[in-house]
């Protein structure tokens, strides 16, 4: 079946005639005060299973109590047009997997334009001839069912992806999983304390996809990005002309996020003023937009996150208790990675995996970039204590990919990159290929015909005769030796000519 995107809603090429390809009969409501109304939609309809009711009480209830494909609402049952797109607002309520489609004896063009920005799918003319009326209904009820299906299709993705984008299996990751499936199922309001890098949004988005309100938007926000002047006019919104600059009126992000998630981020770094309007907007759900006269309600789920302890600036006079109490309806506490090293194996692979795939799709040449690392550079990962947690361990690894050579990341890329594993809460490695350090640069030479990019070549290399040779020694094979450093045996041999070394890593005798 061919798809195509029309002017309007999805259209295909196929129509559903009487019974599907599955063998069921589709079900058409008929809302029509009008015993001449139903008569042509049964005349149209002729192979479907037709229902008719006379009014809108009656509609909810068949709706409610039954499914059905396609409802065809007569307009003059809302008495006017306001009337009418209430209707269709209330039936997309009642019964969301029902397409409506309206059908009035003169339809105008603004009234067609209100309806289905209402929700309608389409607008049709009672006096249209039989088959432009069945063909229509077909193409609507087409739609409904494909959108059932992407539906359908998207919760099975959904629920095969689970918490998947939160890796971990250490005992601390498998709590806080566990947590995270039991708070997005409810509505609370959930306030995420946790160092900076170790992944507070993505824990919010998790919360949000997994939760009732997966369909309505994410909206993320940065509280320590603007000044509390500013703040308060993005999160609330503003009329026109309520300040200098104001040219237009802004809805705000709390209105923006209706019907899905707000994520607060750094809210301990929002101004005391601040403070008292969000602590509202909590207690009432509802704002008051600067410049305006009258709250507005919101249906919004709140979820916040900090880098600071909240209870020590309440403390200090720094943090309402009583907002504090508002956000933490349900705390979560986010290990740093340092607590759980042994998440960093599968940390490194999914980083790894990933960077793969941005470098398949800018440049088409994943086949250079590792996906791969050694036990020893695993062991040097893990024997960091990462101050950054994962956001260090990914610009680490993403820094060590794009210079290694070879098709792995070995120990000797990180520590050319720096990750010293022989720092403070480290362990240093017994691997001397893992111990290759920098000569001394002559500073007699410097300045004296001798360039930085001169320094520089000549650093690397000597850093780089000083890997080979302590591979060589270690290994007293080149090959063996070729295959640790992630090179060819062609380039360790060459190298081994270039720096005057022999298969024990030992200077050539000439």
């Amino acid at each position: 079946m061919e798809v195509t995107q029309t002017g309007g809603p999805i259209a295909a090429d196929v129509t559903v005639q009487g019974p599907s390809a599955a063998g069921a009969i589709r079900h058409v409501l008929v809302a029509d005060a009008s015993a001449e109304g139903v008569a042509r939609a049964r005349e149209a309809l002729a192979g479907l299973d037709v229902d008719a009711v006379a009014t809108p009480p009656a509609a909810f209830e068949r709706l409610t109590g039954a499914a059905f494909d396609l409802l065809l609402l007569d307009p003059a049952l809302g008495e006017d047009d306001d009337g009418a797109l209430a209707l269709v607002h209330r039936a997309r309520t009642v019964a969301p997997d029902t397409v409506v489609v309206i059908w009035s004896v003169k339809p105008t063009v603004e009234f067609t334009v209100r309806a289905m920005r209402s929700g309608a799918l389409d607008v049709l003319h009672k006096e249209a001839a039989i088959p432009e009326i069945r063909s229509v209904v077909d193409r609507a009820i087409q739609h409904g069912a494909l959108a059932r299906e992407v539906r359908r299709l998207r919760g099975e993705v959904e629920r095969a992806r689970g918490l998947g984008e939160v890796i971990g299996e250490s005992a601390l990751m498998r709590q806080l999983l566990q947590m995270i499936e039991r708070v997005a199922a409810s509505d609370a309001t959930v306030l995420i304390v946790g160092e900076s890098g170790t992944g507070k949004e993505l824990l919010a988005r998790t919360i949000h996809r997994i939760g009732p309100r997966a369909e309505g938007p994410f909206v993320a926000f940065d509280c320590s990005a603007l000044a509390p002047s500013l703040l308060e006019a993005e999160l609330f919104g503003h009329e026109k002309g309520a300040f200098t600059g104001a040219m237009r009126a802004r809805r705000g992000l709390f209105r923006e996020a209706s019907g899905g998630t707000i994520f607060l981020d750094e809210i301990g770094d929002i101004d005391a003023s601040v403070q008292n309007k969000l602590l509202r907007v909590l207690q009432e759900r509802e704002i008051k937009p600067v410049g305006g006269d009258r709250p507005v309600q919101i249906d919004v789920r709140v979820v916040a996150a900090t880098n600071k302890d909240l209870k020590a600036l309440v403390a200090r006079g720094q943090f309402r208790e009583d907002l504090y109490w508002r956000l933490a309806v349900v705390p979560i506490q986010v290990p740093p990675l340092r607590e759980r090293k042994e998440d960093i194996p599968l940390l490194a692979a999914h980083i790894l995996a990933r960077r793969r795939g941005a470098a398949k799709s800018f440049a088409g040449n994943e086949a250079r970039y590792p996906t791969q690392i050694t036990a020893k550079a695993l062991s040097r990962l893990m024997s960091y204590r990462w101050p950054g947690n994962i956001r260090e361990l990914e610009n680490v690894l993403s820094r060590a990919a794009i210079l290694c050579d070879g098709e792995m990341i070995r120990s000797h890329d990180l520590a050319m990159i720096g990750l010293d594993a022989g720092k403070p809460g480290g362990a240093s490695s017994d691997d001397e290929v893992d111990r290759v350090d920098v000569p001394p640069i002559d500073l007699e030479r410097l300045g004296d015909g001798e360039s930085l990019k001169d320094v520089t070549e000549r650093a690397v290399r000597a850093v780089e005769r000083a890997a080979i040779a302590a591979a060589l020694k270690r290994d007293r094979n080149p090959a063996a030796a070729a295959k640790r450093l992630g090179i060819s045996r062609a380039s360790i041999y060459t190298k081994m000519k270039t720096y005057g070394l022999d298969s024990d890593g030992e200077a050539a005798e000439s």
